[in-house]
């Protein structure tokens, strides 16, 4: 999950030069967008042809907020949503494009941290009481602090190839080969469940099941 250049930018215009209008933060509830994969920092790739539909969250505690209501994408085509992003316009065309990319994030929740300690000698990624099992996807992520291990590449979605207690290896197909880690390193990690649509479902998101966080 992560905040917007563009939010970023406003967050801190409004707290230190107090421009919170005049094209400092939205005025009205964010659109959401839905992606295949990676939306990218700027919510632009892996959109998936469909309107964006407005959303309402509750206040902010604790740097969380949360839909307020159900949130329905109808008309959806036969693809499978992975991330969403949230917009300040409800854009044009199909894909929508247009207007700032505020946040965007995965349909998971956060795993932990992922350790490469060996790779001159493995490709192993240990992952203390992981719970994944073999083809899960899983997605790495940089992390402030962190150098996320050389071979793996952040917002790629990759298959579990192997699985033990505390240990994996992972595949960027599934049944493949298994990924080259060429050096060491520590990144945050999540489980990614994707969601797949027939042609004219809608994809339902409950209230209170899109959680932002403040990272």
């Amino acid at each position: 999950m992560s905040i917007a250049d563009y939010t970023e930018d406003k967050l801190v215009d409004a707290v230190l030069r107090h421009t919170t209008t005049g094209g400092g933060l939205p005025t009205a509830d964010p659109y959401l967008q839905l992606h295949s994969g990676d939306p990218g920092e700027a919510g632009t790739t892996n959109v998936v042809s469909v309107a964006r539909v407005q959303a309402a969250f509750d206040a902010s505690s604790g740097g969380h907020a949360q839909n307020t209501a159900v949130i329905d994408v109808a008309s959806m085509p036969a693809v499978t949503v992975m991330a969403w992003s949230l917009h300040d316009a409800a854009g044009s065309g199909l894909p929508p494009t247009g207007g700032n990319c505020l946040w965007t994030g995965w349909l998971s929740t956060l795993g932990g941290v992922a350790i490469v300690k060996d790779a001159a000698t493995t490709d192993d990624i240990y992952i203390p009481d992981h719970g994944l099992s073999v083809d899960d996807r899983i997605v790495f992520e940089v992390v402030e602090g962190l150098s996320v291990p050389a071979g793996i590449t952040a917002g790629t979605v990759y298959f579990v190839k192997t699985s033990a207690t505390d240990v994996i290896t992972v595949s960027t197909t599934s049944g493949g080969a298994t990924l080259s880690i060429t050096g060491d390193g520590q990144t945050a990690w999540r489980k990614v469940v994707p969601k797949t649509t027939n042609l004219n479902d809608t994809f339902e998101i409950a209230a209170g099941d899109l959680d932002i966080y403040l990272d």
